[in-house]
This record gives structure tokens, sequence and C-alpha cells, in this order.
């Protein structure tokens, strides 16, 4: 299994580096308006926002690359938790796309979303 490339300073991601927590939640609405909910996952899964600016040419070509073979949001990768520095298994982008902005010569920025899974 892949594992997420670190910038050049070895980091994963850079601040703010906000990380959430939560449950899958099924709702099935019925036919007089009422709805029930349900967990769909027996525990919380994690989400990281990767934004990452001030890039230079070697490490946006590192992340498309690496995007690139993991066919966007379809293959599982090794996520390294910037928080704890464990690493997570079974991770993927929340997103089927990568969207890269080149701002200058050697200066590019990016935001990914990752999302831990079941596998």
């Amino acid at each position: 299994m892949n594992s997420f490339p670190s910038l050049s300073t070895q980091a994963v991601m850079q601040y703010p580096a906000p990380v959430i927590a939560g449950q899958g939640v099924q709702a099935i609405r019925f036919l007089d308006g009422s709805d029930q909910r349900y967990l769909t996952h027996g525990r919380s899964f994690r989400t990281w926002r990767v934004q990452l600016d001030l890039l230079n040419e070697r490490e946006i070509a590192q992340i498309e690359s690496f995007f690139s073979q993991q066919a966007g949001d379809y293959s599982p990768f090794l996520f390294p938790d910037p928080f704890t520095g464990t690493i997570v298994p079974n991770c993927r982008f929340a997103a089927p796309e990568l969207v890269t902005k080149y701002l200058d010569v050697d200066n590019g920025s990016t935001l990914i979303w990752v999302i831990e899974t079941n596998g």
C-alpha cells in the first residue's frame, strides 16, 4: 500500500491543520415525514484538511503523481497522522479530482481532504 508523500521539510501538512472526527450516519425518511437515523460504522473516523502552500515545483509534482497513482479517490493509502505520528491505514482522498494552483515560479498550493475509511 502506498504512503502519502511528505514535503521537503519532512512534514505531511502545514498549519492550520484541522482534523475532524465523526461517525457515518444513515437516515431513512418515511412517508409521514418522520425519519430514523442509525450508525453505519461502529467507530468514528477522522478527516484531515491538508492545506499546502508555498510548495516548490518538485513537491507539487510529487503530490500530483501520488494522486494519479491512487486513481483519485479510488485506492486506499497510508497516511501519517501529523498529531500522533502513527500511520493510519485505509485512507482515501475525499474528492475524485485534485486542484493545484501555480502562483509564481516555484510557488504553488493545493487543498486536499483525506478521510479514514473501513477498508
